[in-house]
């Protein structure tokens, strides 16, 4: 069964150039395709050790390298990425099976499975003593193989449903919180609009890199999935970086202006 979500994602052979770059207000990680499968496979692993199927993997990050690993572990187990707030969640009446945030008050108390995670790029444990069962999204990974195989999906299985608070056209808030509907694409809904965006930059000038500055973590999955299929390095800046922070990653990561992007809201 093809997949087309999986043939997106890197494998442990793709270790020619970097995959991911991440740019933080004073750090700067880097990840080659051949690192971030290792990561993939590891939270692919606890996800499926941990956890049993249930509404969704509740990804409760913002834009982040750790956010674009933990959704794309939990792509290739098989799972759909939730996207919202604990509140949103609750109030659409989902039970996720895993709910993964920077604070403990950003996880579902109604989740099956939480994990904590440290929003610094290279720390190796959450900082500090984790709540009562919760389990730290940096440590205990390390205990999980490199290599895992897997889940081939149906194409037509809902894979990321946002719940997300949003600015609409008039200035109000939307979400599922204020009567909106949430968005939810399938796996081949959203390698579609992944394929679409890789295709119209096709004609752009040559660049190695694309910038990936969003405030909202399902444009940011997006922009990092299409850069990906462009055969482009993608880089993520977390809320934290400035103006001067993108314009030195610009420089250093040789973005041209073409593919170079405005922060979207």
């Amino acid at each position: 069964m093809h997949d087309p979500l999986l043939a997106l994602f890197p494998s442990p052979h793709d270790a020619d150039r970097p995959w991911l770059n991440c740019y933080g207000a004073d750090e700067r990680v880097e990840l080659t395709g051949h690192v971030l499968s290792m990561w993939l496979a590891k939270i692919a692993g606890l996800i499926t050790a941990e956890s049993t199927r249930g509404d969704g993997v509740h990804v409760g990050l913002p834009p982040h390298w750790r956010t674009v690993a933990w959704a794309c572990g939990a792509w290739s187990a098989g799972r759909t990425v939730l996207l919202g707030s604990t509140e949103e969640i609750d109030n659409a009446g989902l039970s996720p099976e895993l709910s993964v945030a920077f604070t403990p008050e950003n996880l579902c108390d109604t989740a099956e499975v939480q994990v904590l995670i440290p929003a610094a790029s290279l720390a190796l444990r959450w900082p500090g003593a984790l709540p009562a069962l919760v389990l730290d999204g940096a440590a205990d990974l390390m205990s999980y193989p490199d290599r895992f195989t897997p889940v081939s999906a149906p194409a037509d299985l809902p894979c990321l449903t946002d719940l997300g608070t949003d600015l609409t056209t008039s200035g109000t808030r939307g979400g599922v919180l204020n009567g909106a509907e949430p968005t939810t694409l399938t796996r081949c809904e959203l390698a579609a609009r992944v394929e679409a965006a890789a295709t119209a930059t096709e004609g752009q000038a040559g660049s190695r890199a694309a910038l990936v500055r969003c405030t909202r973590t399902t444009q940011a999955l997006q922009k990092v999935l299409s850069a990906w299929s462009a055969g482009r390095t993608a880089v993520v800046l977390t809320p934290e970086a400035g103006d001067d922070v993108a314009a030195a990653a610009i420089r250093q990561e040789g973005i041209t202006d073409s593919t170079a992007e405005a922060r979207t809201d």
